[in-house]
C-alpha cells in the first residue's frame, strides 16, 4: 500500500508539473489600441495647433509586433520674420517594434526598438509675407493674400524608442522618442515646406527631424498560443 500510494503522488506531481509548464509558455496576443496624449494636450495649450493621432500595435510573435500611427495636424508658423504660414493635412506611419523586455508570465509590458515609414499628404497656406528689400527709407510692404499650395507629399523613414507599462489591467501607459529622416518630398513652386503634418517643421540645412509621444492604450486580447 506504502508503494502504491508513493506512486501515485508521483503520478500526480508529474502531471502538475507538465501543467504548470504548459501555462508557462502561453501567452496572450491581441490589438492593443490608443491615442498620442501629446497632441490634443498640445492643442489646448497652443492656438496655433491641432492635431489628433490613433496609435496601435499587433504582435506577431515573441518579440515582434505590427505598429502604426495615423494621424491629422494644423500648425500655423509665425517664427519667421517674413513668414506665416499655415500647414495642414494627414498622414501615417506603419512598420514593428521589437521588445527587448522579457515579460513575466501574462505580461505584456514592451521596451522596445521600432522602424517607421511615413507618408503625409497636406497642402500649405502662405498667409502674410514681407517683400524683402535693402532700402530701409520706405515701410516695410507686407502682403496678406492667402496663398494655396495645394497636393503636396512627403515621405520619411522614422526610428522609434520607447516604453510601454501596464497601468491597470489591459490599460497601458507609453512614452516614446522618433528621430526622422525625410527621403522625398514635393515642394510648392517658389516656395519650400514649413512643416510637414507628422514629420513635423523641416529645416534648409538638414533632412532630419525628431519627436516625441506620450500614449494611452488599450490591449485587446485575441488568442493565445
Amino acid at each position: 500500500m506504502s508503494a502504491s500510494l508513493s506512486a501515485q503522488e508521483e503520478e500526480i506531481d508529474t502531471k502538475v508539473s507538465k501543467k504548470d509548464t504548459t501555462q508557462q509558455k502561453t501567452q496572450y496576443y491581441g490589438l492593443r489600441v490608443g491615442v498620442d496624449l501629446s497632441k490634443p494636450i498640445r492643442s489646448f495649450l497652443d492656438d496655433n495647433y491641432s492635431g489628433l493621432e490613433v496609435v496601435g500595435d499587433f504582435r506577431v510573435s515573441n518579440r515582434y509586433y505590427i505598429a502604426a500611427e495615423v494621424g491629422n495636424e494644423t500648425r500655423t508658423i509665425e517664427e519667421f520674420p517674413n513668414l506665416d504660414v499655415t500647414s495642414k493635412g494627414s498622414y501615417i506611419k506603419a512598420g514593428f517594434n521589437y521588445n527587448a523586455y522579457k515579460n513575466w508570465l501574462g505580461m505584456n509590458n514592451l521596451i522596445y526598438a521600432g522602424v517607421r515609414a511615413g507618408f503625409s499628404t497636406f497642402n500649405q497656406e502662405l498667409n502674410s509675407f514681407t517683400i524683402s528689400t535693402s532700402n530701409t527709407f520706405f515701410e516695410e510692404d507686407i502682403r496678406t493674400d492667402t496663398v494655396d499650395f495645394d497636393g503636396l507629399s512627403a515621405v520619411w523613414l522614422e526610428v522609434q524608442l520607447g516604453i510601454q507599462a501596464e497601468l491597470f489591467h489591459n490599460l497601458y501607459l507609453g512614452i516614446n522618442v522618433q528621430l526622422k529622416n525625410r527621403i522625398t518630398e514635393t515642394s510648392p513652386d517658389g516656395f519650400e515646406n514649413i512643416y510637414i503634418p507628422g514629420f513635423g517643421q523641416t529645416t534648409d540645412t538638414s533632412d532630419f527631424g525628431v519627436g516625441y509621444g506620450y500614449t494611452i492604450s488599450y490591449l485587446i486580447p485575441l488568442f493565445k498560443k
